[in-house]
């Protein structure tokens, strides 16, 4: 019964997502640029829904950091007092999660972005902080890895799905 009532949460929940991540990937595709910018002395020309694509990126992937750790430690939870030995080995997605931040922080780096000779600045054409080099570099370290683990499951859940389709 439990299993069920998930599955009439989750099912709608992911075909909404779905459709969210179509219509943005079709805006940012197919509707057009935006107004031409100049920075640091370039004329640069992005798409019009670049902005909305990016957030949504952020908000999947915070939704799937945050999901790990609730779970993780809703699963200790429940395990601590039958099997002690179990509720540790259910602390692992958060632990090796942890381990990605920790390595990707110390992978960052504070240097500026150097675009023909200039370092960039924002669009009042003040420096851009190193802190914020550093959150963007571990943002992006931790969303290739987690990219690079999504594709893995799938192909090898889809391996493993084809093997029982053919017994």
């Amino acid at each position: 019964m439990k299993a069920d009532s998930c599955s009439r949460i989750s099912k709608p929940l992911f075909y909404v997502m779905m459709a969210v991540t179509l219509v943005i990937i079709g805006l940012f595709f197919f509707v057009g640029f935006g107004e031409t910018e100049t920075l640091n002395g370039n004329e640069l020309l992005a798409p019009m829904f670049t902005d909305a694509l990016l957030y949504w990126i952020y908000v999947l992937t915070g939704l799937a950091v945050v999901l790990v750790f609730v779970f993780g430690i809703v699963s200790f939870a429940k395990k601590l007092k039958d099997s002690p030995k179990e509720a540790m080995k259910s602390l692992m997605g958060v632990v090796v999660l942890l381990v990605l931040f920790v390595v990707a922080y110390l992978l960052s780096s504070d240097e500026a972005i150097v675009v023909n000779g200039k370092p960039l600045v924002d669009g009042d054409n003040n420096p851009i902080a190193a802190s914020s080099y550093v959150l963007t570099d571990v943002l992006l370290y931790v969303q290739y890895v987690l990219f690079g683990a999504c594709t893995l499951a799938t192909i090898f859940g889809l391996l493993n799905i084809s093997k029982s389709v053919k017994k």
